[in-house]
């Protein structure tokens, strides 16, 4: 019985020393959670950071490439292509085609050099009158060049009567341009539409009625001016029986 209270004895003095040689520093579990916590935070923080870093620098290639696509690419500078020179050339053709040739050389007149006001109404009649007049062998032609003639000198009689009477208005409803401390100036046929109008006269393309009209609708000195002109035969040709009413 001795020897079995003696071994039990020593049991529990051999399990007595195990406890506390096991029982040594511990790491609590709150702080280690923590820690963990912290390392998560951390690696969430910094972690795209790298990322990109690593990212950006592992691919230039493909960075260069995308701003040389998206970089506009200048359209290419198409030059204006050059206006067709018209030939003022009326040999052998007939009224309509060089009335049509006539038009296309005025126009690209009146494109070289653009004038402004009665300057540009004067240089298209003159052009009119005096490119392509083999145009007047037709009857509309001629009685359209009449119709032009006489709208030109009303037109200046009729202006220059304005500004006179802009100068005798009262003055609450007198025109600001209107100048009353000198008499407006006043306008005056072109010579050179009055030269073409002579032309026309003179070698037939308008006939005696035309010249009645004109004469009838001009300034007295510029009647008598044309009155003096002795025309030649028409150079055109006779129309056939059933044109005449063309």
């Amino acid at each position: 019985m001795t020897d079995l209270h003696d071994m039990r004895s020593r049991l529990r003095d051999t399990r007595g020393h195990q406890a506390a040689a096991g029982g040594g520093f511990k790491i609590p579990f709150a702080l280690l959670a923590g820690v963990a916590v912290v390392a998560g935070f951390l690696l969430v923080l910094f972690m795209p950071k790298i990322y990109s870093v690593q990212r950006t620098s592992a691919l230039p290639v493909f960075k260069e490439a995308r701003v040389r696509v998206e970089e506009p690419v200048p359209a290419p500078v198409v030059a204006a292509p050059p206006i067709a020179t018209v030939k003022a050339d009326y040999a052998g053709k007939g009224a309509d085609e060089a009335g049509r040739i006539a038009d296309a050389v005025c126009a690209q007149r009146a494109t070289a050099a653009p004038q402004q006001g009665q300057a540009a109404v004067e240089a298209k009649l003159h052009c009119f009158l005096s490119e392509g007049t083999a145009r007047f062998c037709s009857g509309s032609q001629a009685r359209k060049a009449t119709a032009d003639i006489i709208n030109y000198f009303k037109g200046i009689e009729y202006t220059n009567t304005a500004m006179i009477v802009a100068t005798k208005v009262p003055g609450p409803f007198r025109s600001p341009a209107a100048d009353t401390t000198q008499p407006p100036t006043q306008l005056t046929p072109d010579p050179r539409v009055a030269e073409a109008i002579e032309g026309l006269m003179r070698a037939g393309y308008l006939n005696r009625g035309h010249r009645e009209d004109i004469a009838a609708n001009v300034p007295r000195d510029y009647k008598e001016r044309f009155a003096r002109i002795v025309g030649i035969q028409s150079p055109c040709p006779a129309p056939p029986w059933w044109a005449v009413w063309r």
